[in-house]
């Protein structure tokens, strides 16, 4: 409900998607308004979206609508938000597992080894990675490893299963005509840098979290009585410590998802990935205006 207050108090007239506002009469503008069913009363526009919603229709997209003999033909925002949590989904998954990767032995090597050399290492570049936003990270990793080392796709998304039009080059507006991508490997491929710099931001205060924790439980009493009875430190890190450290870790991931897709909305921007913050970004500033009828018309 406050979602859809704020949205309605965007100055922004939802008629000139469909006249020139600028020149058009009042009269024209006051029917472009009631075909976009925005002249109802608020709540009468929020009931509406509501009943909707419930049943899946979410409108349509008035940023591609266009009219062929005085038909109204658009994409629905539903398969539009299907496809962009897809998206989403994928880079937050992929970048969640791969921070754990790094957090999790890194936060155990460094707690192992407290105030040596790789505990140092590792507290400075944690610093440096949770003090740089995404953005930058983003940037610079586009730059040198996708554009100029070719090491990686610089930008777009291919889809797991399936084909769909391959993702132009850094700088071109379209793709090549003809050109499809799809499958795992392109997949993978498009999303490694979107989820290095994802990841990157958890990683430092995870790591951290699970190096704060494991020396805590490293000097539990049956953490001496595992190695007194001959265990090998693998098998107690492992085995006994993370097993009773996990918990906090696991806590953090819970708190970090609201934040995680605030990051993944810079991350989709800068890798021009169709999830839902690059989609929303795209329909705050679509050229034909702000995209705001679908969810009153």
């Amino acid at each position: 409900m406050v979602t859809f207050g704020l949205y309605v108090k965007v100055p922004e007239d939802p008629a000139s998607f469909l006249v020139d506002v600028q020149h058009a009469s009042p009269q024209d503008i006051a029917r472009a308004r009631h075909a976009l069913g925005v002249d109802a009363p608020v709540t009468t526009q929020y009931a509406k979206f509501v009943w909707r919603a419930l049943h899946g229709d979410f409108g349509m997209s008035w940023a591609t609508v266009n009219f062929f003999s005085r038909q109204v033909v658009g994409q629905p925002v539903g398969p539009m938000m299907w496809h962009a949590v897809r998206v989403t989904g994928s880079l937050v998954l992929g970048g969640l597992v791969l921070m754990l990767l790094l957090a999790i032995p890194l936060g155990i090597a460094a707690a192992s080894r407290p105030r040596s050399w790789l505990d140092r290492v590792s507290v400075a570049l944690g610093l440096a990675a949770i003090s740089t936003h995404p953005l930058v990270v983003g940037l610079l990793l586009q730059l040198f490893v996708g554009i100029r080392w070719g090491a990686t796709p610089a930008t777009g998304y291919c889809p797991a299963f399936g084909t769909g039009p391959a993702p132009p080059p850094p700088g071109i507006a379209s793709p090549a005509e003809g050109a499809v991508c799809g499958g795992l490997a392109d997949w993978a491929g498009h999303l490694v840098l979107p989820w290095i710099t994802f990841a990157l931001f958890f990683v430092a205060l995870n790591m951290r979290v699970a190096r704060a924790r494991m020396m805590e439980v490293l000097e539990e009493p049956y953490i001496r009585t595992a190695r007194a009875k001959g265990a090998s430190e693998l098998r107690v890190e492992r085995g006994h410590a993370l097993r009773n450290g996990m918990s906090p870790i696991i806590t953090m991931i819970g708190m970090d998802v609201g934040m995680a897709i605030g990051i993944a909305m810079y991350v989709e921007s800068v890798f021009r990935l169709p999830g839902l913050g690059r989609t929303m970004v795209v329909a705050l500033g679509s050229p034909s205006g702000i995209d705001l009828p679908s969810c009153s018309a």
